[in-house]
């Protein structure tokens, strides 16, 4: 098999990707305030900044700057760690639960709609690749 030709052509196919609406929209979820959101959403502990920076590979710059605007509209709060004064916790509001519900949901319709377009074989077939991609990103580290 010739993997030289086939990463190729997956390299061509994937230059289309973001051509395709569904893949737009589960890439951006991928991506700044809104990677931040999920994040918290799918955390019950306490979130301090450093976590976040580490679980989403972003520097804490980037992080910092996502969290302060976050702030400015209402999404999350910041508030000093009431065992420890030097940290700061990260919590979603109400405001920021309800678009991180709303965003979910509509991605999840989309993304079914996706998978039905496939059929069952193909849908299960992405499905199962992806988690091996995700398995074997652990590896190339």
């Amino acid at each position: 098999m010739d993997y030289y030709e086939l990463a190729n052509q997956l390299i061509s196919l994937r230059s289309k990707a973001p051509q395709i609406k569904i893949e737009r929209t589960i890439s951006q979820m991928g991506r700044g305030e809104a990677l931040v959101i999920n994040y918290l959403s799918s955390t019950k502990d306490n979130v301090y900044p450093k976590d976040i920076s580490k679980a989403l590979k972003l520097t804490t710059a980037r992080i910092a700057a996502i969290l302060k605007n976050l702030e400015k509209h209402g999404i999350i709060t910041r508030t000093p760690d009431p065992l420890d004064n030097r940290q700061t916790v990260v919590k979603l509001t109400d405001m920021g639960l309800a678009m991180a519900s709303a965003r979910k949901e509509k991605l999840i319709q989309a993304t079914a709609r996706m998978l039905e377009a496939l059929g069952e074989d193909d849908a299960k077939a992405y499905i199962r690749i992806q988690k091996k991609l995700i398995k074997l990103e652990n590896i190339w580290r």
